[in-house]
């Protein structure tokens, strides 16, 4: 069975594959549609709800939409659903700017902050959503090895000394909130197939 994943992240592909390989047993595949669809400003559980509905209604195939956020306590959550438009505007440089800012030190008690991952899958039986949180906190300067994208050069996950950019990304996929939600996602499939 092919389930059909909504993206042009190849990061997200490359991730989701890691973290779903041995359903190949099942004959389980994951595969890229690039097909656009509306998003619309709301919770990640919304974005995700609208999206896999809006395409599934189109291609009527098992198809996955996952949104993801980043949540920086300190800043009342922000960027959360923002979070791509924040990394394009102000970027990683303008959330530490903001961090100083806030407190006009470098203070490691405001920079605690999450990502969050909520994936929708819908087929004919309708829309099921898998969740994943990874808490951990905002480094003080940009750390990156050239792995990962986006948040990933300022995150430090709980546990690490590294952020997510400064891990490869099999690394990262064995803690990230994609994982958790992929893993929870997994559970299901395995249940249902």
């Amino acid at each position: 069975m092919k389930i059909y994943f909504a993206t042009g992240n190849q990061h997200k592909i490359k991730e989701a594959n890691i973290i779903l390989q041995d359903l190949k047993n099942k004959n389980i595949s994951i595969e890229q549609i690039t097909m656009p669809y509306p998003e619309i400003q709301g919770t990640l559980e919304e974005v995700s709800i609208f999206g896999a509905k809006y395409i599934y209604d189109t291609i009527k195939k098992p198809i996955i939409v996952e949104d993801s956020g980043f949540f920086v306590d300190s800043l009342n959550g922000f960027p959360s659903t923002y979070s791509k438009f924040v990394q394009e505007t102000i970027g990683n440089k303008g959330i530490l700017k903001l961090l100083e800012d806030k407190n006009n030190e470098k203070n490691e008690n405001n920079r605690s902050a999450y990502f969050k991952t909520v994936i929708g899958y819908c087929d004919e039986n309708g829309i099921k959503l898998f969740r994943g949180i990874v808490k951990g906190k905002v480094s003080n300067e940009i750390k990156s090895k050239g792995y990962g994208f986006a948040y990933d050069s300022i995150f430090i996950p709980d546990g690490e000394n590294r952020t997510f950019a400064e891990m490869k990304t099999e690394e990262k996929s064995n803690i990230s909130h994609r994982k958790k939600a992929f893993e929870e996602f997994k559970k299901f499939l395995n249940d249902v197939f």
